[in-house]
């Protein structure tokens, strides 16, 4: 961790104008700077950077910040990426804590294996233009497949040649250390002898970069023609390289992909290549493995929209049926291409120009509902039974969206399609949820297990501290003005705060209280015993996944249901008393002094203190807690709405009909979630 009195230092030796100017042309005028915005299409420079205040604005887009978050936006950074590159840009040290030796080898391990394999793609890359073999048989093919040499040399592309030009024998001669060569899989050493050899020979080589641009491994393709040699050699698994955590050609595209607001996901390492020569250049793949939820969420850094180009054949259709839950379940948004049988994306970017791919990417692009059900109905319109199945297996990929919001507009639409009825739909969801919840739970409880122990539960004072928990640090956290609202803590969104304080008053005075329903019916099941008020906000937030978005109200929440796991059976007053201590004792002041405030004062919606014969409040949880728990759903449901109005209003400023369109159907759908939540309500 870096300490206080360093990012001080940095902040302090920081000029705004030199940052931004390293990657934006600056002019001066009068006390500010000006230049083309870099965050948006800008003809006429419209960025205002202000060297006193240490601010940019930009009065087009309205983007503003400070050196840091500015590098955090263009860069893709994070907030202690940023501090470290500006520590090194001012020369200033940073001494986090007192490396012990061990710590002190594993870093000078890391960054030897990342400097071998950069010198490794150097090496490559002389002998695939400086040599005669490399001429005639690695640039050769690069140029039959049509790749032009700017974009070889963009990829950093290579030719591995067998004896006596090996990547081991020059390497050990310039001074490199033999443990480094076979560690970052480039070399492999014979039993016995301990003679190295070149894990890649013969090949055509791919340098795969980390997301910073450094090689860290290499995809080798052979030339001939001979099956039993492997069409490729990969780099195996290293402490540089985890090729579940690594997409190829994502240092080239992720400055694209984040203008563009869109990833194009293809298969293999030319896909990239001629996509991005062809001028498409937001596109990454996931070579020598099936897509794994560490790269989605790699691509999550840049963008929330993944479409998917995969081959048309059968091998492409399964490759993007399998990707498709797993983007859904990070919660990115998925569309899905397919191309022509005889064309995969290489040989399409080839015989098209830019214009007509971007058109057919448009003009084919499948929300992953049509795509199925195109796909999977094809065959069984006339058989019920086929056709049920086709609707449970898109049914199922609803289920696995984790925002309630949008999945409720997912169940609109195959409502809509399929002619069924939404509440029919959401209970098959609903029960696909809990069983892949009791699923995990089984998992987690048989790896408890098989470790031998079970987690530690929290104890007054004990467990993670708040502040661990939800840390309130970084560029991105502004604390808003609100009731009880203690240092240390960040409101993020002050509209649903109300309805949070309430939840977290509920929680703390009354969770364990019983409550008594008029009719025997919970949830559409029947209830012999009273759920408690902590159960019922539970279960109602659990069943759509919400998880509070303010930082008090959801340490409360997540503190309070760890406590109450492991509390001892009892009458439900002394319970709530034991909560209360729980709370009021622990070591955090700040959360302590909160707590105290939501019990102490009166409940905001509640006009009991003139009239004694308005009934306790304990008396009516069973109306306000329900209540409470569907005025914050609908205040979420309505913030969704404000957002997509205003994106409806933009679309209609640019032209987009399209965007337009589907904007609209996206409105329509959130207002129809608005007023079933408005019509509950009406009920209470």
């Amino acid at each position: 961790m870096i300490d206080r009195a360093t990012v001080d230092r940095i902040l302090d030796a920081t000029r705004i104008e030199e940052v931004i100017g390293d990657f934006v042309s600056l002019r001066k005028r009068g006390a500010n700077y000006l230049g083309l915005c870099p965050f948006h299409q800008d003809k006429n420079p419209s960025m205002s950077v202000s060297s006193t205040k240490g601010i940019f604005k930009c009065f087009a887009c309205g983007k503003a910040g400070n050196a840091v978050s500015f590098l955090m936006e263009h860069e893709h950074m994070t907030y202690v990426e940023a501090l470290r590159y500006l520590a090194k840009k001012y020369h200033i040290e940073i001494v986090e804590k007192e490396e012990t030796p061990e710590e002190i080898e594993g870093r000078k391990r890391y960054e030897s294996l990342l400097v071998v394999s950069e010198y490794a793609q150097k090496y490559y890359a002389d002998v695939l233009w400086n040599t005669d073999v490399g001429r005639a048989i690695g640039l050769s093919y690069f140029h039959e497949r049509k790749f032009t040499d700017e974009t070889i040399r963009k990829f950093g592309l290579g030719y591995a040649a067998s004896r006596p030009l090996t990547l081991c024998n020059k390497a050990l001669r310039d001074g490199y250390k033999k443990e480094y060569l076979v560690d970052a899989g480039l070399c492999l050493e014979r039993e016995g002898s301990g003679e190295l050899y070149d894990r890649f020979f013969d090949r055509v080589m791919f340098p795969i970069h980390s997301i910073s641009g450094r090689v860290i491994a290499f995809g080798g393709r052979t030339l001939k023609a001979d099956k039993s040699v492997a069409k490729y050699v990969n780099s195996p698994q290293s402490e540089i390289y985890d090729k579940s955590r690594s997409l190829y050609g994502i240092f080239q595209a992720k400055n694209s992909i984040a203008k563009e607001d869109k990833c194009i996901l293809v298969e293999g390492y030319a896909d990239v290549i001629s996509m991005h020569q062809a001028g498409v250049t937001n596109v990454v793949a996931s070579s020598g493995t099936s897509l794994t939820v560490e790269q989605i969420r790699l691509i999550k850094r840049f963008t929330e929209k993944v479409t998917i180009i995969y081959d048309g054949d059968a091998a492409g259709i399964k490759a993007a049926l399998r990707g498709i839950d797993l983007v859904l379940e990070e919660g990115l948004s998925v569309k899905v291409v397919l191309l022509p049988p005889e064309d995969d994306p290489d040989t399409f970017a080839k015989s098209h120009n830019l214009i007509e791919i971007r058109e057919y990417i448009e003009e084919n692009e499948k929300d992953f509902i049509s795509f199925k059900s195109d796909l999977l109905l094809e065959e069984s319109e006339r058989d019920p039974v086929r056709r049920a199945q086709v609707i449970r297996d898109i049914v199922q990929s609803v289920s696995v969206v984790a925002d309630p919001i949008l999945r409720n507009i997912y169940v609109e639409m195959v409502a809509e399609k399929f002619g069924q009825k939404p509440e029919s739909i959401l209970a098959s969801i609903s029960q696909m949820r809990r069983a892949r919840r009791a699923l995990e739970r089984s998992r987690r409880r048989f790896d408890e297990q098989r470790q031998g122990g079970s987690p530690a539960a929290a104890g007054p004072g004990e467990g993670p501290a708040p502040e661990e928990l939800i840390p309130a640090e970084g560029p991105e956290s502004f604390a808003l003005d609100a009731p009880a609202q203690p240092a240390g803590y960040v409101l993020r969104d002050a509209f649903l705060a109300v309805s949070e304080r309430e939840l977290a008053y509920y929680l703390v005075k009354f969770g364990e209280y019983p409550m008594h329903f008029e009719s025997e019916m919970y949830y559409g099941s029947e209830q012999h015993e009273p759920v408690t008020v902590a159960q019922y906000i539970h279960d109602a937030l659990s069943d759509d996944e919400i998880v509070l978005k303010n930082d008090l109200y959801r340490t409360i929440y997540d503190r309070y249901y760890a406590f109450v796991a492991n509390l001892a059976e009892g009458e439900f007053t002394e319970r709530q008393k034991r909560v209360v201590r729980f709370f009021t004792t622990s070591a955090d002041a700040a959360l302590n002094q909160a707590v105290y405030n939501l019990i102490l004062e009166e409940h905001p919606l509640t006009v009991k203190t003139y009239e004694e014969s308005i009934p306790p409040e304990e008396q009516t949880l069973a109306l306000a807690v329900p209540k409470s728990v569907l005025l914050y759903k609908k205040r979420i449901t309505e913030l969704a709405c404000n957002a997509t109005a205003k994106a409806v209003n933009e679309a209609q400023k640019s032209g987009d009909e399209a965007a337009l369109r589907q904007l609209v159907r996206k409105l329509q759908m959130l207002n129809t979630v608005k007023n079933r939540l408005s019509k509950e309500l009406n009920r209470l």
